[in-house]
């Protein structure tokens, strides 16, 4: 830049360190059923009502929605959530005739969709098409056309352009030519293929050849149908703005219901239109339930649990996996936490199975149930062996909550549902309001929107639960309500008992990595490891100390951090790696509270006299 006489002030970054900015911490995925969504993309939803916009109503059959919404209650901000369908699931279709004649063929394919994606399943039997003539233009003759004429004079121009097709019908004479010239001072079209004969100018209607697209949605059987969508002025031309497939299948502004294919292959010009049709059905919609492998999926191909890959989330829930069979459920559960463990930087949320039922049959009330108290402890204990270990990524919760139901019959319906979905919400509640170092359970932890629980344990019993199932009990406690009661995770090591240790160190890890990309590529010199050490991830764990997230004592005596010559000596720098080392001593939740009462002599004393 050009320097002016006098004083210049300039503007460097200067030798200061980034400040590490802190990763996520609440944000939740669910994985499962719904009525209706492209399977295996994730969606990132704020709201219900942007969940049932995207992916439709309640399941009588599965959990995902209601977990979802008593996530939001709860307090989680953010959530996303990726469908998951069994193998051979397949949309819906209606195929479009074009209107040549006498051999009539194919004009266009319409299949259930989200934006250019195929959206499977028997939803789409709930949608309902029509095709209407919609001209952009419509004009007569300003001169009858000569015989084999290869242009025409008209009244107006407007809603023609090169490139459109006009439809010209004069009694029994009717022809459509895609318009390749235009002449403006004249209000003259010009085509290739003549005309054979004499279009009058009095009696010939001029059309432009575009048509409309309706789509009409009902989210129910029982519901009405009302119009979602309407495609207006569409065209068959391919070198058109108005190319029906690209606009209906434009993966932003298109259609959130189907999606078109083009059929019509070289059919002449506005007959590759489709017929006009009225209240067409799409058939052919295959629904099959998913299975173990549909949930724990593919990475290569990115489904189920790896759909998660790309999206940056703290905690995962499969509340669905209670529609499994026992072996199938326990192996997606067994996958997941695997799955956590390898990310590294979220966990599970999950519950065991619901207390029994008569007839195993899906509970609505607390007199559904026939399973004792006692026997339910012991089944859960039973699920929970199967994945403890040293360290697990992932906590597990009883009992199932009674909440209202919006699909349900009655006055009031209720039902039963898995409790993950709140349990998330009471993690992000606890973090937004206390910290990611603070317990998501205890007084704070109320669950908003539980009406009951299935089980009522006994405080001997929440005791067995938690210290021989490691299971975190929800218990209704007089003169609180439905509170999440204990914070263990599924680790036996000591050091990982507890959620809110995992979901710090999960915090920190997080953001170590994502605040710690500048390095890569500078010199790794005593001067980088200095200004890292000391600028970057000291003040980080020093503001994690003042919350409260590392106890009391003195920073020096809660945590170090190592990033010198002596863990990064010449034979590691020639290799390119630079090693930082952090240690911190996380905070611990009070479980377990012991109060001594006793008795003690008085303060009399005997004395002569």
């Amino acid at each position: 830049m050009a320097l002016n006489v006098g004083v210049n002030v300039l503007e460097v970054d200067g030798r200061s360190s980034p400040t590490l900015q802190s990763a996520e911490t609440s944000v939740a995925a669910i994985i499962g059923l719904t009525w209706r969504g492209v399977p295996n993309r994730p969606v990132q939803l704020t709201t219900v009502a942007q969940f049932q916009a995207r992916f439709g109503s309640y399941l009588s059959n599965g959990y995902l929605a209601y977990a979802l919404e008593g996530f939001f209650t709860n307090g989680g901000q953010t959530a996303y959530v990726s469908r998951v369908v069994g193998a051979g699931t397949a949309a819906g279709g209606l195929r479009l005739a074009n209107r040549q004649t006498p051999a009539v063929g194919p004009a266009l394919l319409v299949t259930a969709a989200y934006r250019g994606q195929a959206d499977p399943g028997t939803w789409s039997t709930n949608l309902r098409i029509d095709i209407r003539d919609d001209p952009r233009a419509t004009t007569q003759l300003a001169a009858s056309t000569a015989a084999n004429a290869t242009s025409a004079q008209l009244h107006s121009l407007n809603g023609l352009r090169v490139g459109s097709v006009i439809r010209m019908v004069d009694g029994a004479n009717a022809f459509s030519r895609k318009i390749a010239a235009i002449v403006s001072a004249t209000r003259t079209v010009s085509w290739a293929d003549s005309v054979a004969p004499v279009l009058n100018q009095a009696t010939t209607q001029v059309n432009s050849a575009e048509f409309s697209i309706m789509v009409q949605y009902r989210p129910s059987a029982t519901a009405d149908f009302s119009v979602v969508e309407q495609w207006a002025n569409q065209s068959m031309e391919t070198d058109s703005a108005d190319y029906c497939v690209t606009q209906v299948n434009q993966p932003f502004t298109g259609s959130q219901y189907i999606m078109l294919t083009d059929l019509s292959g070289n059919a002449p010009a506005g007959d590759q239109n489709p017929a006009i049709v009225s209240n067409q059905t799409l058939s052919g919609a295959v629904e099959n339930a998913p299975t173990s492998v549909d949930f724990i999926g593919d990475p290569g191909a990115k489904t189920g649990l790896y759909a998660l890959d790309t999206t940056q989330v703290q905690l995962i829930a499969i509340p669905d996996v209670h529609t499994l069979a026992s072996a199938a459920r326990t192996a997606v559960v067994e996958n997941v936490l695997a799955y956590c463990a390898g990310r590294g930087d979220c966990m599970f949320v999950g519950s065991g199975p619901d207390r029994g039922t008569q007839g195993q049959l899906p509970a609505q009330t607390l007199a559904d149930y026939t399973q004792l108290e006692s026997d339910y402890i012991n089944t859960i204990e039973e699920y929970s062996s199967q994945f403890l270990a040293a360290k697990v990524y992932g906590a597990l919760y009883v009992p199932w909550i009674q909440v209202n139901d919006p699909i349900g019959s009655g006055a009031t319906p209720v039902r039963f549902v898995p409790p993950e979905g709140v349990v998330m919400g009471v993690y992000a509640r606890t973090d937004l309001e206390r910290g990611i170092f603070k317990a998501p359970a205890g007084n704070d932890a109320l669950v908003e929107g539980a009406l009951a629980v299935s089980a009522s344990f006994t405080d001997a019993q929440h005791t067995d639960l938690v210290r021989n199932g490691w299971v975190n009990g929800i218990r209704n406690t007089s003169g609180l309500g439905i509170v999440v009661a204990a914070s263990r995770t599924l680790s036996t090591d000591t050091r990982w008992w507890y959620v809110n240790v995992r979901l710090l160190f999960n915090f920190v890890k997080s953001t170590l990595r994502d605040g710690l990309r500048f390095v890569r590529q500078e010199p790794n010199s005593d001067t980088l490891r200095r200004s890292v050490r000391l600028n970057v991830v000291t003040p980080f764990l020093l503001g994690l100390w003042k919350q409260g997230a590392f106890g009391s004592d003195p920073p020096a005596q809660v945590f170090s951090v190592k990033c010198d010559a002596q863990n990064n000596p010449p034979s590691e720098v020639d290799l390119g790696n630079f090693h930082l080392e952090v240690y911190f001593y996380p905070v611990k939740p009070a479980e377990t509270i012991i109060i001594i009462v006793g008795q003690q002599p008085s303060g009399a004393a005997a004395s002569e006299s």
